[in-house]
């Protein structure tokens, strides 16, 4: 494969378990970045939930809690996404969620297109 062939790529990815009459989860994607531009995820989606929010979990206080405007991902370095650092947080789940359920999850980049994952729902 070329170098021009590399394409920025989701992989690794899963869902934690929410307790029983959680209405949100997080969610976690592992993302490779082999160009040499540095990318952005600016929104995400996903079919289990209303809707996505990007967040933070390695801000102080309240802040891990509130939305961020994107999770960068720098050129030629990879991104494990993890609770104490850059997640998804699924809001208004349209559906219980059991462990081993499979979840689409879209994550929008500002110039690596849309990358597209699905997602296992698992406890840890």
């Amino acid at each position: 494969m070329s170098a021009q062939g590399k394409r920025v790529a989701a992989s690794g990815s899963w869902v934690q378990l929410p307790s029983s009459g959680q209405t949100q989860a997080m969610a976690f994607v592992s993302i490779e970045n082999p160009t040499m531009y540095g990318i952005y995820v600016t929104a995400a989606s996903s079919d289990a939930a209303g809707k996505v929010e990007l967040r933070d979990g390695g801000q102080a206080g309240d802040a891990r809690l509130k939305p961020v405007e994107f999770i960068s991902v720098a050129a030629y370095e990879s991104l494990d996404m993890g609770p104490n650092g850059p997640h998804l947080m699924l809001l208004d789940l349209k559906r219980a969620l059991k462990e081993g359920d499979k979840v689409s999850l879209s994550l929008v980049t500002d110039n690596a297109g849309t990358l597209e994952v699905s997602a296992i729902v698992r406890k840890e």
